[in-house]
């Protein structure tokens, strides 16, 4: 620990893309400014994630994924040749610096099970793994052989933190959003869908549905999944009814959200936290949504309008009630319950409860 109180924080991100802006999904967002209030809290965060990133260590890089000449066969789960072989070698020569660089605390937010102790390195060490995604075999497997030895844990909601099997019970910790960034807007007549354009955030539902509320729909985001976009997003497509804008910086998305008069979360999994919805809901954009997984958990008691889940018609119904809310009320909601700055002191305060209980475990196990 620094001399002024302070933590030595290694901050482990995505491998997958480059943590910056336009980020590629919520999970680099919530890397990337957790970082930067990390930082701005006064505690030293080496930053660890793909190649490319904003504020990384660039003395060790991820490799992150390139497809080449392959971009039509991308998707956000999958590799190219070779891929997943570099960075799992990358993931095992991380642990190994980790092991070596006396760090107060390790959060993990990466989906790699060598990060965890293992044959490759059996060594302990004072982490804390955000779980942000429903359960992975691959990743659940390498927890459940470390047992107690693989840390502690965090989860963006206790639907995630449910779907799991850990050695410890889970602080769950929702995401916070950057209410200075994302600001009060006035609203507008359109619809907007924002985020990864993958089947799992089910965008094409959201097409359907504004189209039978009879409400145009922009979207904005990332082709995840090219196959999906060819199939379900390209061919909803049409002027004044849906129009993709592509992937914006986010000074023009948090505009476009602003002006938007309601935003539309359409999950099609057990969507962990969806952090778009409480990014819209800070610039005061009432969100409808299907009531799934934590996003429903989260939003059951929030001023936003829900739908069963895959429920179409009721979606449309939702995008109708929800533009009738008002804008002041959900910004409120939001800077009182999921602002950046809350999530980044509960998380501290748990990196001091890990740093403190492995200083304890050191001692007697000496």
């Amino acid at each position: 620990m620094l001399n002024d109180g302070h933590l030595r924080i290694a901050f482990i991100g995505p491998a997958r893309y480059p943590v910056r802006e336009p980020y590629a999904g919520g999970l680099e967002a919530f890397c990337h400014t957790m970082v930067k209030a990390l930082r701005a809290a006064g505690h030293e965060v080496d930053f660890f994630a793909a190649e490319g990133s904003d504020g990384n260590c660039k003395a060790f890089e991820l490799p992150g994924v390139d497809w080449g000449d392959q971009i039509d066969l991308a998707t956000d789960t999958t590799y190219p040749a070779g891929g997943k072989e570099r960075e799992d070698a990358a993931f095992v020569k991380l642990r190994r610096l980790l092991v070596a660089g006396d760090y107060d605390v390790v959060h993990n937010n990466s989906l790699n099970p060598l990060i965890f102790p293992g044959p490759h390195s059996r060594e302990p060490l004072p982490m804390v793994t955000t779980l942000h995604t429903p359960q992975v075999d691959e990743l659940q497997a390498a927890i459940t052989a470390a047992g107690t030895r693989a840390g502690h844990f965090a989860a963006v909601s206790h639907t995630t933190a449910d779907d799991w099997t850990l050695p410890y019970a889970p602080t769950v910790i929702p995401n916070g959003v950057n209410v200075s960034t994302w600001k009060l807007g006035p609203g507008g007549s359109n619809a907007i869908w924002f985020g990864r354009l993958v089947p799992e955030k089910g965008a094409h539902m959201a097409m359907d549905a504004a189209r039978r509320a009879g409400v145009p729909l922009l979207l904005a985001g990332r082709k995840g999944d090219c196959r999906y976009f060819r199939e379900e997003i390209a061919p909803r497509l049409a002027p004044g009814v849906a129009e993709w804008r592509g992937t914006m910086s986010h000074t023009h998305l948090r505009e476009l959200v602003a002006n938007s008069g309601v935003a539309v979360v359409s999950p099609r999994w057990e969507e962990p936290f969806g952090l778009v919805a409480f990014e819209a809901m800070a610039c005061g954009t009432p969100v409808a949504a299907f009531e799934r997984g934590g996003l429903g958990e989260l939003l059951c008691h929030a001023p936003a309008a829900l739908a069963p889940p895959d429920d179409i018609d009721a979606l449309a119904g939702a995008i109708h009630r929800a533009r009738e809310i008002d804008r002041a009320a959900v910004r409120e909601w939001v800077v009182e319950h999921h602002s950046l700055t809350q999530t980044a002191r509960t998380y501290v305060e748990l990196y001091r409860q890990v740093h403190y209980g492995y200083l304890a475990a050191q001692v007697k196990g000496a």
